[in-house]
């Protein structure tokens, strides 16, 4: 009875091992995002800023954790039937509000701009799209005031789609699009990976990235406001909860 209790005191010590008992394993899916989550190439994990500040947080709330790389399609799919439990991303799919809840931090806010080639006029967001060509990335999020700029037939805008991020910087460098809309930490690693020099562009928008809950998971809620409250204590003890400012270990 005596080595029971040790090993029990012992456990409580550790941080996040005595709460975790009789908690669910989460089910966590990323999106394939250079810096922030992406397959190590020897260990076949995923990896990434992203990957570490989810890590953090749910270890500060006591749960077991599981991590994937999906498809966006496959991640909303999750969401919906419950095989996703948490999507760490910016929430920009109306028909997602009734299966979903949204956790009340920010885990960091993402920017999208607007690019043009070097040496090319800056673009004014939206009015220099008019009769324009845009490039954005296919199955990827934007908000809704975005997509209701570049679905507007009054302003006779083309919209190209491309599968990658470098394949999209190509296409702009070679004159198949006037201007690629995209994230701006995507774009930034592209064109290193590319040999490019850095683009210009004009900021769009922000968006926060947060938790998103699958409701079918069945622990939604609970496991919601447990990351809230992790969020909140790590936060005291001035750790860095800020994705876009996180140093990648």
């Amino acid at each position: 009875m005596k080595m029971a209790a040790m090993c029990m005191a012992l456990l409580m010590l550790v941080p996040g091992v005595a709460a975790a008992a009789g908690k669910p394993t989460v089910h966590v899916a990323f999106m394939d995002f250079t810096g922030y989550a992406e397959r190590d190439a020897e260990s076949g994990e995923v990896v990434g800023k992203g990957v570490q500040l989810v890590r953090k947080l749910f270890n500060e709330a006591g749960y077991p954790v599981q991590m994937n790389l999906l498809p966006p399609a496959r991640i909303w799919q999750g969401l919906e039937n419950g095989t996703v439990h948490v999507w760490p991303g910016m929430l920009n799919k109306p028909d997602l509000d009734q299966h979903v809840l949204v956790s009340e931090r920010d885990l960091g806010r993402v920017g999208i701009s607007l690019y043009h080639l070097p040496g090319t006029p800056a673009p004014r967001w939206p009015d220099d799209l008019q009769d324009c060509s845009v490039i954005t990335i296919t199955n990827f999020t934007y908000t809704a005031d975005i997509w209701q700029v570049l679905n507007d037939r009054s302003r006779n805008l083309t919209v190209h789609r491309s599968s990658s991020h470098e394949g999209a910087l190509q296409m702009l460098e070679r004159g198949r699009g006037d201007y690629l809309l995209n994230y701006r930490t995507q774009v930034d690693s592209a064109a290193r990976e590319l040999g490019m020099e850095p683009l210009p562009g004009v900021p769009v928008v922000e968006m926060p990235m947060r938790f998103v809950f699958s409701r079918k998971s069945g622990f939604a809620e609970q496991l919601r406001a447990d990351l809230d409250a992790a969020f909140d204590r790590l936060q005291a003890q001035g750790v860095e909860l800020d994705v876009t400012r996180q140093q990648a270990e």
